[in-house]
Protein backbone atom coordinates (compact mmCIF):
# COMPACT_ATOMS: atom_id res chain seq x y z
CA UNK A 1 0.00 0.00 0.00
CA UNK A 2 2.77 2.31 0.54
CA UNK A 3 4.82 1.57 -2.19
CA UNK A 4 1.51 2.37 -4.66
CA UNK A 5 0.99 5.72 -2.67
CA UNK A 6 4.75 6.64 -3.14
CA UNK A 7 4.49 5.33 -6.63
CA UNK A 8 0.76 7.57 -7.60
CA UNK A 9 2.82 10.82 -5.73
CA UNK A 10 6.28 10.45 -7.46
CA UNK A 11 3.64 10.18 -10.66
CA UNK A 12 1.71 13.42 -9.84
CA UNK A 13 5.31 15.10 -9.48
CA UNK A 14 6.47 14.17 -12.73
CA UNK A 15 3.36 15.13 -14.38
CA UNK A 16 3.03 19.14 -12.40
CA UNK A 17 3.92 21.99 -14.61
CA UNK A 18 7.46 23.21 -14.10
CA UNK A 19 7.97 25.96 -12.33
CA UNK A 20 6.80 29.21 -13.44
CA UNK A 21 9.77 32.05 -13.33
CA UNK A 22 9.11 34.76 -11.04
CA UNK A 23 8.52 38.25 -13.71
CA UNK A 24 11.15 40.91 -13.94
CA UNK A 25 10.43 44.41 -12.35
CA UNK A 26 11.81 46.09 -15.36
CA UNK A 27 13.01 49.74 -14.81
CA UNK A 28 14.62 52.89 -16.66
CA UNK A 29 15.21 56.30 -16.27
CA UNK A 30 14.67 59.75 -17.71
CA UNK A 31 17.63 59.53 -20.62
CA UNK A 32 16.26 60.50 -24.05
CA UNK A 33 16.09 59.38 -26.53
CA UNK A 34 17.39 55.91 -24.89
CA UNK A 35 14.45 56.08 -22.73
CA UNK A 36 11.69 58.82 -21.42
CA UNK A 37 8.27 59.62 -20.70
CA UNK A 38 5.65 61.10 -22.93
CA UNK A 39 2.35 61.82 -22.23
CA UNK A 40 2.57 58.80 -19.76
CA UNK A 41 4.09 56.33 -21.82
CA UNK A 42 7.66 55.30 -21.68
CA UNK A 43 9.43 55.42 -24.74
CA UNK A 44 12.68 55.38 -26.46
CA UNK A 45 15.31 53.37 -28.29
CA UNK A 46 16.17 50.64 -25.57
CA UNK A 47 12.23 50.83 -24.55
CA UNK A 48 11.79 49.53 -27.95
CA UNK A 49 14.12 47.18 -27.63
CA UNK A 50 12.80 45.59 -24.44
CA UNK A 51 9.61 45.36 -25.53
CA UNK A 52 10.64 43.97 -28.74
CA UNK A 53 12.30 41.14 -26.50
CA UNK A 54 9.58 40.50 -24.20
CA UNK A 55 7.37 40.28 -27.61
CA UNK A 56 9.41 37.28 -28.82
CA UNK A 57 9.47 35.63 -25.68
CA UNK A 58 5.77 35.84 -25.07
CA UNK A 59 6.57 38.18 -21.82
CA UNK A 60 4.36 41.54 -21.39
CA UNK A 61 6.08 43.01 -18.06
CA UNK A 62 5.44 46.86 -17.87
CA UNK A 63 8.41 48.96 -18.47
CA UNK A 64 8.39 51.18 -15.15
CA UNK A 65 10.18 54.68 -15.51
CA UNK A 66 12.27 55.79 -11.95
CA UNK A 67 14.64 58.47 -11.16
CA UNK A 68 17.67 56.54 -11.47
CA UNK A 69 19.52 56.17 -8.11
CA UNK A 70 16.29 54.38 -6.71
CA UNK A 71 16.39 51.62 -9.81
CA UNK A 72 19.89 51.63 -9.52
CA UNK A 73 19.18 50.53 -5.45
CA UNK A 74 16.46 48.11 -6.59
CA UNK A 75 19.05 46.51 -9.10
CA UNK A 76 21.62 46.01 -5.95
CA UNK A 77 18.99 45.12 -3.76
CA UNK A 78 16.32 42.72 -4.88
CA UNK A 79 16.43 39.71 -6.99
CA UNK A 80 14.39 39.64 -10.54
CA UNK A 81 15.39 43.20 -11.37
CA UNK A 82 16.29 44.31 -15.07
CA UNK A 83 17.47 48.18 -15.77
CA UNK A 84 18.64 49.67 -18.85
CA UNK A 85 20.70 50.88 -19.75
CA UNK A 86 23.31 50.72 -17.63
CA UNK A 87 27.44 51.47 -18.76
CA UNK A 88 29.39 48.41 -17.94
CA UNK A 89 32.20 48.71 -15.23
CA UNK A 90 34.51 46.50 -13.40
CA UNK A 91 33.13 47.51 -10.05
CA UNK A 92 29.41 46.91 -11.62
CA UNK A 93 31.02 43.22 -12.91
CA UNK A 94 31.24 41.82 -9.42
CA UNK A 95 27.68 43.05 -8.33
CA UNK A 96 25.18 41.78 -11.38
CA UNK A 97 24.47 40.13 -14.54
CA UNK A 98 24.98 42.60 -18.36
CA UNK A 99 24.07 41.58 -21.95
CA UNK A 100 25.04 43.67 -24.64
CA UNK A 101 26.16 45.80 -25.43
CA UNK A 102 22.49 47.60 -26.66
CA UNK A 103 24.13 51.35 -27.24
CA UNK A 104 27.38 53.11 -26.76
CA UNK A 105 28.10 56.76 -25.56
CA UNK A 106 30.79 59.03 -25.30
CA UNK A 107 30.76 60.81 -22.08
CA UNK A 108 32.05 64.48 -22.80
CA UNK A 109 32.77 67.18 -20.58
CA UNK A 110 30.36 70.06 -21.42
CA UNK A 111 30.26 73.83 -20.45
CA UNK A 112 28.36 77.05 -21.72
CA UNK A 113 28.76 78.68 -25.22
CA UNK A 114 31.91 80.77 -25.42
CA UNK A 115 33.12 79.26 -21.83
CA UNK A 116 35.36 76.42 -23.22
CA UNK A 117 38.56 78.77 -23.71
CA UNK A 118 38.79 80.17 -20.80
CA UNK A 119 38.00 76.81 -18.72
CA UNK A 120 40.72 74.81 -20.84
CA UNK A 121 43.42 77.38 -19.17
CA UNK A 122 42.57 76.74 -16.08
CA UNK A 123 44.85 73.91 -16.74
CA UNK A 124 45.15 71.33 -13.30
CA UNK A 125 43.19 73.87 -11.87
CA UNK A 126 39.63 72.80 -14.24
CA UNK A 127 39.27 69.80 -11.41
CA UNK A 128 38.51 71.80 -8.66
CA UNK A 129 35.33 73.84 -10.98
CA UNK A 130 31.69 72.33 -9.80
CA UNK A 131 30.38 69.99 -12.14
CA UNK A 132 27.06 68.18 -12.22
CA UNK A 133 26.21 64.77 -13.30
CA UNK A 134 22.94 62.40 -12.60
CA UNK A 135 23.22 60.92 -9.14
CA UNK A 136 24.66 56.83 -9.11
CA UNK A 137 25.24 57.61 -12.85
CA UNK A 138 28.51 56.43 -15.19
CA UNK A 139 28.89 60.19 -15.65
CA UNK A 140 29.46 60.87 -12.56
CA UNK A 141 31.77 57.84 -11.63
CA UNK A 142 33.98 58.64 -14.65
CA UNK A 143 33.99 62.59 -13.55
CA UNK A 144 35.53 61.26 -10.36
CA UNK A 145 37.75 59.22 -11.81
CA UNK A 146 39.34 62.12 -13.88
CA UNK A 147 40.30 63.64 -10.78
CA UNK A 148 37.45 66.05 -11.04
CA UNK A 149 36.31 66.87 -6.91
CA UNK A 150 33.71 69.32 -6.81
CA UNK A 151 30.96 67.39 -8.06
CA UNK A 152 27.11 68.41 -8.02
CA UNK A 153 24.68 65.30 -7.74
CA UNK A 154 21.66 65.96 -10.04
CA UNK A 155 18.46 63.89 -9.88
CA UNK A 156 18.27 63.49 -13.78
CA UNK A 157 19.95 65.00 -16.68
CA UNK A 158 17.11 67.41 -16.94
CA UNK A 159 18.02 68.36 -13.23
CA UNK A 160 22.05 68.75 -14.70
CA UNK A 161 21.18 70.99 -17.87
CA UNK A 162 19.51 73.37 -16.04
CA UNK A 163 22.01 73.51 -12.86
CA UNK A 164 24.63 74.27 -15.81
CA UNK A 165 21.95 76.96 -17.49
CA UNK A 166 21.88 78.40 -14.11
CA UNK A 167 25.26 79.05 -13.56
CA UNK A 168 25.07 76.45 -10.96
CA UNK A 169 28.18 74.64 -12.13
CA UNK A 170 30.40 75.15 -14.26
CA UNK A 171 30.49 71.87 -16.51
CA UNK A 172 28.35 68.69 -17.32
CA UNK A 173 29.54 65.55 -17.59
CA UNK A 174 26.59 63.49 -19.70
CA UNK A 175 26.91 61.00 -22.99
CA UNK A 176 27.22 62.68 -26.44
CA UNK A 177 23.70 60.79 -28.01
CA UNK A 178 21.58 62.28 -25.57
CA UNK A 179 22.62 65.98 -25.12
CA UNK A 180 20.60 67.11 -27.61
CA UNK A 181 17.53 65.68 -26.36
CA UNK A 182 17.84 66.42 -22.64
CA UNK A 183 18.13 70.24 -23.92
CA UNK A 184 15.20 69.92 -25.46
CA UNK A 185 13.69 67.96 -22.59
CA UNK A 186 14.71 71.04 -20.55
CA UNK A 187 13.10 73.68 -22.75
CA UNK A 188 16.51 74.86 -23.38
CA UNK A 189 18.64 75.15 -27.01
CA UNK A 190 21.49 72.75 -27.77
CA UNK A 191 23.20 75.99 -29.64
CA UNK A 192 23.51 77.22 -25.39
CA UNK A 193 26.25 74.37 -24.75
CA UNK A 194 29.87 73.49 -25.70
CA UNK A 195 31.98 70.60 -26.10
CA UNK A 196 34.59 71.19 -23.24
CA UNK A 197 36.47 67.72 -23.41
CA UNK A 198 36.04 64.06 -24.04
CA UNK A 199 36.26 61.83 -21.31
CA UNK A 200 35.81 58.08 -22.60
CA UNK A 201 33.92 56.22 -24.52
CA UNK A 202 31.44 53.36 -22.93
CA UNK A 203 29.22 50.45 -24.08
CA UNK A 204 25.70 49.88 -22.54
CA UNK A 205 23.69 47.13 -21.20
CA UNK A 206 20.82 45.47 -20.19
CA UNK A 207 21.25 44.52 -16.28
CA UNK A 208 19.92 41.84 -14.23
CA UNK A 209 19.87 42.18 -10.67
CA UNK A 210 21.47 38.81 -8.53
CA UNK A 211 19.12 36.34 -8.17
CA UNK A 212 17.29 36.02 -11.19
CA UNK A 213 16.69 33.41 -12.47
CA UNK A 214 19.65 31.98 -15.06
CA UNK A 215 17.14 30.62 -17.40
CA UNK A 216 15.24 34.12 -17.76
CA UNK A 217 19.18 35.66 -18.07
CA UNK A 218 19.72 33.39 -21.61
CA UNK A 219 16.35 33.57 -22.89
CA UNK A 220 17.03 37.66 -22.93
CA UNK A 221 20.23 36.69 -24.16
CA UNK A 222 18.71 34.86 -26.88
CA UNK A 223 16.84 37.27 -28.07
CA UNK A 224 19.00 40.08 -28.08
CA UNK A 225 21.30 37.84 -30.27
CA UNK A 226 18.27 36.87 -32.39
CA UNK A 227 17.17 40.54 -32.75
CA UNK A 228 20.73 41.39 -33.59
CA UNK A 229 20.90 38.53 -36.31
CA UNK A 230 17.53 39.22 -38.50
CA UNK A 231 18.70 43.32 -38.96
CA UNK A 232 15.76 44.12 -36.54
CA UNK A 233 18.11 45.63 -33.88
CA UNK A 234 20.07 47.26 -36.16
CA UNK A 235 16.49 49.00 -38.03
CA UNK A 236 15.49 49.95 -34.51
CA UNK A 237 18.53 51.71 -33.89
CA UNK A 238 18.64 53.69 -37.04
CA UNK A 239 15.23 54.83 -36.09
CA UNK A 240 16.02 56.35 -32.96
CA UNK A 241 19.51 57.12 -33.51
CA UNK A 242 20.38 58.02 -37.21
CA UNK A 243 24.01 57.80 -38.49
CA UNK A 244 24.86 55.82 -35.50
CA UNK A 245 26.86 52.71 -35.59
CA UNK A 246 25.61 49.67 -34.05
CA UNK A 247 27.20 47.09 -32.34
CA UNK A 248 26.39 43.50 -33.60
CA UNK A 249 28.61 41.65 -30.91
CA UNK A 250 26.58 40.44 -27.67
CA UNK A 251 28.31 38.99 -24.64
CA UNK A 252 27.32 38.50 -21.44
CA UNK A 253 29.61 39.18 -18.74
CA UNK A 254 29.57 40.08 -14.76
CA UNK A 255 28.02 37.68 -12.15
CA UNK A 256 27.49 34.28 -13.39
CA UNK A 257 23.40 33.61 -13.05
Amino acid sequence: MLIRLLSGLALLWAMAPARALEPLSIYTDEWPPISFEDGGEVKGMAVDLVNQIQHRLHQEQPVKLLPWARAYNFLLTRPNVLLFVLGRTAEREKLMTMIGPVAASEINLYCRKGEAEALRRLGDKLQVQPVTAFRSSIFLAVAKQHGFKNIVESADPVQSALLLHANRVSMWSEGDSVVDNVMRKAGLPAEEIELLQPLEKIDLYLAFSRGTDRATILAWEQALRDLKRDGNFRKLYQRWLPGATASMQVERVGVEP
